[in-house]
């Protein structure tokens, strides 16, 4: 549920970045995580345990691990902490003890439990009252050496040397935490040093700041009147961070929503704002910012809390004073005494179907003060309130907004924000024409006054109570990591840390008042909404120069400041540019920092679930039994090779819309809510499974899954069998053009903000069939085939399409395995329904074969010689990929490709991709179940010169010397921690499953890794890497500044529509 504010910002390792309203909202609906007192089952056990990989002595672990016994009052590590309270939350099996660090007033929050998967995070307020991104660039610099690790990156380092089940950093709009996982005891002290010390004793260096902060470098490095240009790793990420019109709009509605608060600024930083900040503002703001009085911590497992206090008072806690922070608290927002309106113009999106609407209109409202609300309700009732206001068809703004087809969707920030002191709720829509603004503006408050009138229904709570109880019982591995995110929007600023495990008393509060008080929602919506005049509303105008216009600006500013320099400005910006270059080029000892061992820290023999195999009505079904904690799990996987293949592109349609049209029983609203107080929904997926010894022979298959309770297991059958023999793909045409037009406007939205993915999918569609397919499906053809359905409203071809589709799929003799995952007593009913359900499967019936089938496209497929592609979209960031075809999954050289990867990336390709280029992220990785070699990077300034880097990169590889014995072991350790990951209870078994990775299969390709020496690695890249022509390469990249010519030195470009853009 997302909030009106961009997301917080994590700077170290993208793809892994955190929304600290989505999480938190998460965690408030995630409120509706809960079991609710009615229910009378167990308390839920979350925890995904798994054996810890290390053969060092330990303590007691798991179940097994010395309880605590605290009580408030108990002083621990010699008096240093004071327990302030101890609470057990029955619903999520664990105990949380609070803390006070009695000489500074650091709190610290402790949830023990069973769980193996241990997690330590501190987080700071940080509240800038700018938008130069110093919370941000901090948060990148702390990790760039310590006092006691005062080497180069030691985070980047402590990747390599480390088991971590996750580590990184991330910056939210008022504050920023440092947070990381293991499973392995070791490891977890070797990361809590590291962590300390980055935290509280940075080194902070100018040359650290230049480089993820921003620098003037010449444009020739040699030529001071060559003129000057932007760098720095935080400047280029906010270029792509911010380089949507949803974040734009995002943005906007923030700063207008929170006009004076800290709220009001970028934290991540605006890359306009970004050059105003000076390397003597990030280390004021570090020592006012990072002081443990102004500090939170949380840790979570089943490691022993005194130790871990221990170490933190010594490393840490123990040097500093208690100091006044509260210049650092957050001012309530001033209210507005009557409602506010903004016009802004964002960037255009990269393909539009329509472009008479493309405006852009949001409703928002400042609500409840979390901090001086505390005992409140309200908040919890408001995130309730959000999910059924707009979740799913049946909602009541999907009905007032999205139904009469006004715009393509909702508008970005849509939802109920609960992360920040002061929660808001926002609504809109998107892709509308610029007369309906009033239409739409209207029709909010209309609703909101009709809700103030006549409430909520009765019926729709206990549906997503139902949601509640199955989130509640699902296990997963990141629970303790998620609770560690979501505590901190509150905790930090002195409220209620437990907000997140606290739901079962929210959602029996809510109950209750719900049955005392009949006009409970009428009032909830007359105070916070009708009545309530901080109100604001933001309309936001395409301008397709947006970015445009950005790069002239900036260049602009730079030629006005070459003009400028003086002769002595030259040569400091000269001497930065050398000085930094030779600490990115100077060698740097990490033997400094703490690390495990491959010989005792992993195991030589790989995680195994036994799985059973046995018919179940003539369809081969896997029985995995697995402490799935009350749930059942299904899977049925359909063959799909004989469908003509000029369906294929509407199979993505099919898969999407298959529970979205209704179906003989019931319409779409009716289906919706039947499926959501029963299951956790119906979802489906089309893809090609290769073989581990030719990915080229690829199993072609469409696959559905649904799980629910065990309770409900027969009803989650025959919702399956409703939806799969009588989904309603005719007769819809209304609703079926609804959803056409929000995908396509989706799809238009992505390409700038998805580069990456599109690049991806563009050069690996050239070298493997199954990706080819998945380009089809998922690229930029997807996206056009999507513009022209719209533009042509091509209803009825599509729905005729769907209904073949359906025809050829759904059928006895297309189903060719299921798997089942629940708990041995809950097996067989599972068995009886699944049965049921493969006995009402209808026999196949006969089709006019027109056209050759995909089977037959799929095995014809043959990869071209070397191919370049740029594709030219609205950003000012470029996304490049290089693939090349290898070897499969069972070849000899498969695993030591596999480990190449993970070196490549860190010894090679971080420093000159990220340090020396700035690029937010880059790296290699091998992808042994395709048989492709990937190098890809992230957020980039460059584009072509990348692409050399790669080269580079391959070169270095094979060069006898370039890796050490060291750099193998550290890759194998990045290796294994995603190898061993600990996986939930239903993922155990999947991949045999789906992709055929057998135990044996599994343990050969883990000895094949062990095995592997500097001089393997060296050979596998000689052999396969250097001078492979089988390759293909592909930039997602900035329109403004297109590098290369089409049809010139084999470059091809495209505009985002995927037509070529040829010069005139």
């Amino acid at each position: 549920l997302a909030a009106p504010v961009p997301p917080a910002r994590s700077s170290s390792l993208p793809g892994l970045s955190f929304s600290g309203a989505a999480v938190v909202g998460t965690m408030a609906f995630a409120a509706l995580r809960c079991r609710t007192a009615t229910t009378g089952r167990r308390p839920a056990r979350r925890f995904a345990t798994a054996v810890t990989a290390t053969a060092v002595t330990e303590p007691p672990r798991g179940s097994a691990r010395q309880r605590v016994a605290f009580k408030p009052g108990d002083e621990l590590v010699n008096g240093a902490f004071q327990v302030t309270s101890v609470d057990p939350i029955a619903a999520y099996n664990v105990t949380c003890i609070e803390l006070l660090h009695k000489k500074t007033g650091a709190r610290w929050l402790h949830v023990d439990c069973d769980d193996s998967n241990n997690v330590f995070n501190v987080a700071f307020r940080t509240t800038p009252v700018n938008s130069t991104g110093v919370a941000h660039i901090l948060e990148h610099t702390a990790l760039c050496g310590s006092e006691r690790y005062p080497v180069r990156d030691p985070f980047f380092n402590m990747l390599k040397r480390s088991l971590s089940t996750f580590m990184n950093a991330m910056t939210a709009p008022d504050y920023t935490m440092y947070p990381f996982s293991t499973m392995n005891a070791v490891d977890y002290f070797n990361l809590l040093q590291v962590y300390l010390d980055a935290a509280f004793f940075p080194k902070l260096t100018k040359d650290d700041f230049l480089q993820e902060g921003h620098r003037l470098e010449f444009k020739d490095p040699s030529d001071p009147d060559s003129g000057v240009q932007i760098k720095g790793v935080v400047y280029n990420e906010m270029k792509g961070a911010m380089g949507s019109s949803a974040a734009r709009f995002g943005r906007a509605l923030s700063s207008k929503l929170f006009p004076t608060s800290t709220y009001h600024h970028n934290s991540g930083g605006d890359p306009v704002n970004i050059p105003e900040l000076t390397w003597e503002d990030l280390r004021s703001f570090h020592a006012n910012s990072y002081h443990p009085s102004n500090a939170r911590f949380y840790t979570y497992g089943d490691l022993p809390l005194e130790e871990t206090l221990a170490k933190a008072q010594e490393l840490a806690l123990g040097r500093f004073e208690a100091r006044d922070v509260s210049a650092l608290d957050v001012a309530n927002e001033v209210r507005y005494t009557e409602p506010v309106r903004l016009e802004t113009t964002v960037p255009e999106d990269a393909v539009v179907t329509d472009p008479t609407k493309q405006t852009t209109v949001s409703t928002a409202w400042l609500l409840v003060n979390q901090i001086e609300e505390s005992d409140s309700l309200d908040s919890f009732a408001l995130s309730v309130a959000s999910n059924l206001l707009l979740d799913g068809p049946q909602a009541v703004f999907y009905e007032a907004l999205i139904e009469p087809g006004w715009g393509t969707g909702f508008a970005p920030g849509t939802g109920y924000g609960g992360s920040r002191r002061e929660t808001s709720f926002a609504v809109g829509l998107k892709g509308i024409a610029a007369e309906d603004v009033a239409k739409v503006e209207e029709r909010i408050l209309e609703t909101m006054e009709r809700l103030a009138r006549d409430g909520l229904p009765r019926d729709r709570i206990d549906t997503l109570l139902h949601q509640v109880e199955l989130g509640t019982a699902t296990v997963s591995t990141r629970f303790g990591l998620n609770v560690g995110m979501g505590v901190m929007s509150l905790f930090v600023h002195g409220g209620d840390a437990l907000r997140p495990l606290r739901v079962t008393e929210k959602a029996a509060q809510l109950v209750e008042k719900l049955d005392a008080d009949p006009n409970f929602w009428q009032d909830l919506f007359r105070r916070r909404f009708v009545e309530n005049a901080h109100r604001v509303t933001v309309v936001a105008n395409p301008d397709k120069e947006y970015d445009a216009k950005l790069e002239s600006e900036e260049a602009e500013k730079m030629m006005q400041k070459s003009a400028a320099l003086s002769e002595g400005e030259k040569k400091i910006i000269a001497a930065e540019a050398e000085a930094l270059k030779a600490a990115q080029e100077a060698a740097t000892d990490p033997e400094v920092l703490p690390t495990l061992t491959v010989a005792e820290a992993v195991p030589k023999l790989a995680q195994t679930y036994s799985s059973e195999h046995c018919q179940v009505a003539g369809v081969p079904t896997q029985y995995d039994f697995q402490p799935t904690n009350g749930i059942t799990y299904i899977s049925a996987v359909f063959d799909i090779s004989k469908l003509p293949d000029r369906l294929v592109p509407y199979l993505p349609l099919f898969t999407r819309f298959l529970d979205e049209l209704g179906t003989k029983q019931r319409d779409f609203k009716e289906l919706a809510e039947a499926m959501k107080g029963s299951t956790g929904g119906i979802s489906a997926g089309v893809g090609a499974t290769p073989s581990l010894a030719d990915p080229d022979d690829c199993k072609l298959e469409l696959s559905i899954s649904s799980h629910a309770l065990d309770r409900n297991v027969s009803t989650m059958f025959d919702l399956l069998e409703e939806v799969i023999l009588g989904a309603s793909w005719t007769g819809q045409d209304a609703r079926l053009q609804m959803l056409l037009k929000r995908r396509a406007a989706a799809a238009g939205a992505s390409i700038s903000s998805g580069g990456l993915g599109y690049a991806q999918s563009r050069a690996t569609s050239l070298l493997r069939a199954e990706a080819a397919l998945d380009e089809r499906m998922g690229g930029l053809p997807h996206v056009a085939e999507l513009q022209r359905l719209v533009r042509q409203d091509a209803i009825d071809e599509v729905s005729s399409a769907l209904v073949e589709i359906a025809s050829h799929v759904f059928s006895s003799s297309a189903v060719s395995r299921c798997r089942l995952v629940a708990q041995k007593e809950a097996m067989p009913n599972a068995e009886k329904q699944l049965a049921r359900f493969l006995e009402a499967m209808p026999s196949q019936k006969e089709a006019a074969g027109t056209g050759p089938s995909l089977g037959e496209v799929v095995s014809n497929f043959s990869s071209p010689e070397a191919e370049r592609a740029f594709v030219a979209v609205p950003t000012q960031t470029n996304y490049c990929a290089l693939a090349l075809r290898t070897v499969p999954y069972a070849h000899p050289d498969a695993a030591p490709l596999y480990l190449l990867g993970q070196a490549m990336s860190t010894c090679f390709l971080h420093k000159e991709i990220r340090e020396k280029g700035g690029a937010y992220g880059g790296g290699s990785s091998a992808i042994p179940t395709s048989g492709t070699f990937m190098f890809t990077s992230y957020r980039d300034p460059n584009s072509t010169a990348t692409l050399d880097r790669f080269e580079e990169a391959i070169k270095w590889a094979a060069t006898e010397g370039s890796l050490s014995a060291r750099d193998v072991e550290e890759a194998h350790l990045r290796a294994f921690k995603n190898l061993d990951a600990p996986r939930a209870p239903s993922a155990r078994g999947a991949s045999l499953f789906s992709a055929g990775l057998d135990d044996a299969s599994r343990q050969l390709f883990r000895d094949r890794l062990l095995a592997c020496t500097a001089e393997t690695l060296r050979e596998v890249a000689e052999r396969h890497l250097l001078g492979n022509n089988n390759s293909a390469a592909a930039i997602v990249g900035n329109a403004s500044a297109v590098p290369v010519t089409h049809g010139v030195d084999g470059w091809t470009v495209l505009g985002p529509d995927g037509r070529p853009l040829v010069p005139a």
